[in-house]
């Protein structure tokens, strides 16, 4: 497998439905090149992140208290 390919099924999302062929292809090519396994805990990492905003965006915010006139 090449970097590209992994990449591109990593990215697209197709390396979690692929058979297990590509999926072994795919954690041998992983094991074998630095760049893709760091690409991999960055793209984790950034997954992460953009869940955590997702859900900071959905979660209802209470209006602000309106001042009183004391």
């Amino acid at each position: 497998m090449k970097c590209r390919d992994y990449i591109f099924q990593l990215t697209s999302g197709q390396l979690e439905d692929a058979g297990t062929v590509t999926q072994i292809a795919a954690w041998q090519h992983r094991m074998i090149c630095w760049r893709c396994r760091a690409f991999t805990r960055n793209d984790a990492a950034l997954q992460d992140m953009l869940k955590g905003y997702g859900d900071h965006l959905q979660t209802p915010q209470t209006p602000p208290a309106e001042p009183s006139d004391n």
